[in-house]
Protein backbone atom coordinates (compact mmCIF):
# COMPACT_ATOMS: atom_id res chain seq x y z
CA UNK A 1 0.00 0.00 0.00
CA UNK A 2 1.29 3.22 -0.78
CA UNK A 3 -0.04 7.10 0.02
CA UNK A 4 -0.43 7.51 -3.88
CA UNK A 5 -2.27 3.97 -4.36
CA UNK A 6 -4.50 3.44 -1.70
CA UNK A 7 -7.78 4.86 -0.50
CA UNK A 8 -8.73 5.97 3.05
CA UNK A 9 -12.00 3.55 2.50
CA UNK A 10 -9.25 0.32 2.09
CA UNK A 11 -6.87 1.56 4.85
CA UNK A 12 -9.55 1.82 7.53
CA UNK A 13 -10.76 -1.79 6.07
CA UNK A 14 -7.31 -3.12 5.85
CA UNK A 15 -7.48 -2.01 9.63
CA UNK A 16 -10.47 -3.16 10.63
CA UNK A 17 -9.82 -6.77 8.79
CA UNK A 18 -6.42 -7.13 10.55
CA UNK A 19 -7.85 -5.88 14.43
CA UNK A 20 -11.22 -8.53 13.15
CA UNK A 21 -8.76 -11.34 12.91
CA UNK A 22 -7.20 -11.34 15.98
CA UNK A 23 -9.92 -10.62 17.85
CA UNK A 24 -8.91 -7.22 18.87
CA UNK A 25 -12.79 -5.72 18.89
CA UNK A 26 -14.14 -8.14 21.83
CA UNK A 27 -14.69 -5.48 24.68
CA UNK A 28 -13.44 -2.54 22.21
CA UNK A 29 -15.09 0.58 23.98
CA UNK A 30 -14.23 4.33 23.26
CA UNK A 31 -12.72 5.13 26.29
CA UNK A 32 -9.61 2.66 25.88
CA UNK A 33 -9.26 3.12 21.82
CA UNK A 34 -9.43 6.63 23.03
CA UNK A 35 -6.25 6.41 25.87
CA UNK A 36 -4.39 3.91 23.35
CA UNK A 37 -4.56 6.77 20.90
CA UNK A 38 -3.22 9.25 23.36
CA UNK A 39 -0.78 6.30 24.72
CA UNK A 40 0.79 6.60 21.16
CA UNK A 41 0.44 10.31 20.42
CA UNK A 42 2.85 10.54 23.70
CA UNK A 43 5.30 7.38 22.82
CA UNK A 44 5.64 9.76 19.37
CA UNK A 45 6.19 12.89 21.30
CA UNK A 46 8.60 11.12 23.52
CA UNK A 47 11.02 10.89 20.39
CA UNK A 48 11.58 14.51 20.56
CA UNK A 49 11.38 15.04 23.97
CA UNK A 50 14.79 15.69 24.93
CA UNK A 51 16.00 17.47 21.75
CA UNK A 52 15.99 20.75 20.67
CA UNK A 53 13.95 22.35 17.99
CA UNK A 54 16.94 23.43 15.97
CA UNK A 55 17.51 19.38 15.86
CA UNK A 56 14.20 17.82 15.84
CA UNK A 57 15.01 17.18 12.08
CA UNK A 58 17.96 15.38 12.65
CA UNK A 59 15.56 12.21 13.66
CA UNK A 60 15.66 11.24 9.32
CA UNK A 61 19.07 10.93 9.15
CA UNK A 62 19.17 8.29 12.44
CA UNK A 63 18.12 5.39 10.64
CA UNK A 64 16.44 3.55 14.05
CA UNK A 65 15.24 6.72 15.40
CA UNK A 66 13.29 7.49 11.40
CA UNK A 67 12.08 3.82 11.21
CA UNK A 68 10.97 4.56 15.00
CA UNK A 69 9.26 7.33 14.61
CA UNK A 70 7.05 5.56 11.32
CA UNK A 71 6.13 2.66 13.67
CA UNK A 72 4.62 5.73 16.25
CA UNK A 73 2.78 7.60 13.54
CA UNK A 74 1.38 4.54 11.99
CA UNK A 75 0.60 3.31 15.71
CA UNK A 76 -1.48 7.07 16.21
CA UNK A 77 -2.74 6.30 13.12
CA UNK A 78 -4.40 2.82 13.53
CA UNK A 79 -5.95 3.97 16.57
CA UNK A 80 -7.45 7.16 14.95
CA UNK A 81 -8.97 5.18 12.41
CA UNK A 82 -10.42 2.63 15.11
CA UNK A 83 -12.06 5.16 17.12
CA UNK A 84 -13.60 6.59 13.37
CA UNK A 85 -14.82 3.23 13.07
CA UNK A 86 -16.04 3.05 16.26
CA UNK A 87 -17.93 5.84 15.96
CA UNK A 88 -18.74 5.43 12.55
CA UNK A 89 -16.92 8.69 11.13
CA UNK A 90 -15.90 9.42 7.50
CA UNK A 91 -12.56 10.44 9.08
CA UNK A 92 -12.14 12.65 5.03
CA UNK A 93 -15.22 14.07 5.54
CA UNK A 94 -14.59 15.34 9.16
CA UNK A 95 -11.23 17.08 7.72
CA UNK A 96 -13.33 18.34 4.72
CA UNK A 97 -15.90 19.91 7.48
CA UNK A 98 -13.02 21.25 10.15
CA UNK A 99 -11.36 22.75 7.38
CA UNK A 100 -14.50 24.57 6.15
CA UNK A 101 -14.62 25.50 9.96
CA UNK A 102 -11.04 26.75 10.70
CA UNK A 103 -11.31 28.47 6.60
CA UNK A 104 -13.73 30.67 8.22
CA UNK A 105 -11.68 30.97 11.95
CA UNK A 106 -8.51 31.26 10.11
CA UNK A 107 -8.93 33.15 6.47
CA UNK A 108 -5.96 32.95 4.28
CA UNK A 109 -4.46 36.17 3.85
CA UNK A 110 -5.25 37.96 1.04
CA UNK A 111 -2.30 40.27 -0.65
Amino acid sequence: MTDEKTTMAEVKQFIQDFSDARGWKKGQNAKDLVMALSVEAAELSEIFMWLHSDEADSVKEDEREFEHLKEEIADVFWYLCRVCEHFEIDLTRAVEEKAVKNAKKYPANQE
